[in-house]
């Protein structure tokens, strides 16, 4: 027994490697996500556009995740972890070389649709390939993606500070993920699972769902299904427009010089990392609903207040809020509750929820790109914008729980 044990250990503990390259490359892809707005006078220059022009180019991120999410779970279980991960590594490549080389916005364009494809491959084959390399600690070992993505957007901006070329830095990153690729490939991934396998646990813990759920009424997807993937769309939204603005409200609103408005965006990333660890404990005390509800509440009570009388203080201060209420999981827990809702459709609810996420990429700068300049007042409108979504969410929070009573799920 002693020696089986100690073999598993070391099974487990070969497959550590793997996932320090998961990490490594979403920590890439996290600065990727932002290098556009963090350079964006610099790409306002190279590709001879304004902000609204910068806007549509990251819009194409969301095109670019859209176009292949509904598949990519597909092609990585048919496939393998390996060269579904490997095939998105490789479509940050193209996108970093390609702005490297874009002279125009549609070249930067059409560039941007690969880190939109990166998107799908990456979360389609990462996340399995951690849950099954460390099937115990599943958990925790995905929580650490958005811990190695929330330190790299909090290293960024004191890497464009201290490197304003964007070229150089782009052509590091390329270098990292290049290197990384060639380790992923001579990494070991852990065996998935054969289609239809289920182990005894499950069928213990299906067996019990099964009694619980015929014993009350059960949620309908056309109303509380819909109403979680929309909420799962206004999560989205709040963080992701705030991420990709913040350094034009820093210039354009608060007058501040590009570095130390871009700077705003390590708050963000610091107290998104806190947030993660401190969600942790929380889920196991509190309702997660309950924090569904409040988190996005806090969020948009900080927005209104740094639209109506901002000053560089209350964006800090703000940053951190979004950075820890908006940003740090909560969008992972309302995903938990539409599957606890609806537990023998996980995959196809977190397919649909997974989706309106991935709107947002695309609607939430395509939007902007209408009513953004270089004026104040023009960014301030985005982040009123992204205020409005914010309060949408917290109503659709806010109708879940009180449909919520009558099924409770959550007690």
């Amino acid at each position: 027994m002693m020696a089986e044990n100690a073999l598993k250990t070391t099974k487990k503990h070969s497959y550590i490697p793997t996932a320090a390259g998961i990490y490594i490359t979403y920590a890439v892809l996290s600065m990727a996500q932002i290098i556009i707005s963090q350079y964006s006078s610099y790409f306002q220059n190279s590709w001879n556009t304004n902000i609204a022009g910068i806007s549509t180019v990251i819009s194409m991120m969301g095109i670019g995740r859209i176009l292949t999410i509904l598949f990519a779970g597909v092609f990585s279980d048919k496939f393998g972890r390996k060269p579904i991960f490997i095939v998105g590594m490789s479509c940050t490549v193209i996108f970093f070389i390609g702005l490297i080389f874009s002279t125009n916005i549609i070249m930067a364009s059409i560039f941007s649709l690969f880190l939109g494809f990166m998107n799908s491959f990456g979360d389609a084959a990462g996340y399995p390939a951690l849950s099954e390399a460390f099937p115990a600690k599943s958990a925790s070992m995905n929580s650490l993606v958005k811990a190695a993505m929330s330190l790299a957007q909090f290293a960024l901006p004191f890497i464009v500070a201290a490197i304003p070329n964007a070229k150089i830095t782009l052509w590091i990153l390329t270098a990292v993920i290049i290197l990384d690729i060639i380790f992923i490939a001579t990494s070991h991934f852990a065996p998935q699972a054969g289609k239809g396998e289920k182990t005894k646990d499950t069928k213990v813990e299906t067996a019990k769902t099964e009694e619980v759920d015929d014993s009350r009424p059960k949620p309908s997807m056309k109303i509380d299904g819909l109403a979680l993937i929309a909420l799962g769309f206004t999560i989205s939204f709040t963080f992701y427009v705030y991420t990709q603005y913040i350094p034009n409200f820093g210039t354009a609103v608060l007058g501040l010089d590009a570095n130390t408005a871009k700077s705003l965006m390590s708050w963000y990333a610091i107290f998104s990392l806190i947030s993660v660890f401190v969600n942790t404990f929380m889920v196991t005390k509190v309702k997660p609903i309950y924090i569904v509800i409040f988190y996005p509440l806090i969020s948009v009570i900080f927005l209104i207040i740094l639209c109506i009388a901002p000053n560089p203080a209350l964006a800090k201060v703000t940053s951190a809020i979004i950075g820890f209420f908006a940003a740090g999981g909560v969008w992972q827990l309302g995903l938990s509750v539409l599957t606890k809702y609806f537990p023998y459709e996980k995959g196809r609810v977190t397919g649909y929820y997974s989706f309106a996420a991935a709107l947002t990429y695309f609607v939430g700068p395509f939007v902007s790109s209408f009513v953004i300049n270089s004026t104040a007042s023009s960014v301030l409108k985005v982040f009123w914008i992204d205020a409005g979504f914010t309060i949408i969410g917290v109503l659709l929070a806010l109708f879940v729980e009180i449909r919520n009573r009558k099924y409770k799920f959550f007690r």
